[in-house]
């Protein structure tokens, strides 16, 4: 696209706002400017035609040339400058996040604004459903018996913060940000709304690892929040598998589930993401696929209500 909104690829909003307007400009710049001074050219050759001894119509050939090299090189060398940071600070972090596609830079859940009010920053808020009826929940969906012995560890985003809330009742510190790790029963969560890769490699596996221990199942529940970074959570995890696993803990991937409503057209995204996980873990890596084996219900096209987000927690359990 011409006009880049960073919204959906920078953490900080406001900063957000900030850089996409500095980079829309510097698109009318890269569009606008090779043309004025194009026209200048011209002009001035007509002019030296007409006036071959008028030495002015030399100069100003000059600094319309130079002008041209400007205004194409300057946005050239801000990205490569902005690209040799990397995610070192959070104004590259969010520039890169989309400009470069690089996959790096942290996400806001999707669309924020829309509905991230009362759902990522008050997590005692949370959309807590509707609890509408489905044909295909409880034990049709997954209840089966649980293989697991230990503790199985979520670490997940905001539907995982809700799984943990429908579960405990603890909707006034479910973001990791606000109540830390939680534990219930033989359960334990590491979720944060608004999550992406950076929060699983910075927060979410660092707060967990303690728990990376013989006869555990460690679940991961990442992905609708940066779905272009399917490759960066597979080599993240590849890498890092033999690692967790080498004191007798079980390793596992779920599906990104799918949306509905105004984010319906998520879902082909989504089923992307998938595809790309699924076939690039290794086989040391449990996959377990909720999106082709449940059916789903949401509050906002995007959270879950109470039975679907325990169908989820059910045949997840089941499968480890």
């Amino acid at each position: 696209m011409l006009f880049l909104d960073l919204t959906t690829s920078c953490k900080n909003v406001a900063l957000s706002g900030i850089l996409s307007v500095v980079k829309n400009m510097l698109s009318l710049i890269q569009i606008i400017g090779p043309i004025l001074a194009i026209l200048s050219l011209i002009y001035t050759f007509v002019m030296i035609v007409r006036n071959p001894d008028e030495k002015k119509y030399v100069k100003r050939i000059k600094n319309s040339l130079l002008a041209l090299a400007i205004v194409f090189f300057i946005p050239m060398v801000i990205n490569v400058l902005v690209g040799i940071l990397g995610d070192s600070t959070e104004f590259s972090s969010c520039w890169n996040g989309t400009y470069n596609n690089s996959g790096n830079a942290e996400y806001m859940e999707i669309e924020p604004g829309r509905n991230r009010s009362n759902i990522y920053y008050t997590p005692n808020n949370f959309e807590r459903g509707t609890a509408k009826a489905s044909s295909d929940s409880g034990d049709s969906q997954g209840n089966g018996n649980v293989k697991s012995t230990g503790k199985t560890v979520f670490i997940g985003d905001s539907r995982t913060v809700q799984m943990y809330a429908y579960k405990s009742g603890n909707w006034t510190s479910a973001n990791f940000s606000q109540g830390g790790v939680h534990e219930v029963e033989n359960d334990v969560y590491v979720a944060e709304g608004s999550m992406g890769l950076n929060w699983l490699k910075s927060t979410g596996i660092p707060n967990a690892k303690s728990y990376f221990t013989s006869g555990n199942a460690i679940v991961i529940l990442m992905g609708v929040n940066d779905l272009s970074n399917s490759n960066n959570y597979v080599s993240y995890i590849n890498d890092n598998a033999g690692e967790w696993k080498k004191n007798g803990c079980s390793l596992y991937f779920v599906s990104v589930n799918p949306c509905d409503g105004s984010y319906s057209n998520l879902n082909s995204s989504i089923a992307s993401f998938n595809t790309t996980v699924k076939r690039g873990l290794n086989s040391t890596v449990g996959w377990i696929d909720t999106n082709s084996n449940l059916s789903f219900n949401t509050t906002d096209g995007l959270h879950y209500d109470s039975n679907t987000s325990n169908s989820i927690y059910n045949y997840i359990k089941g499968k480890v």
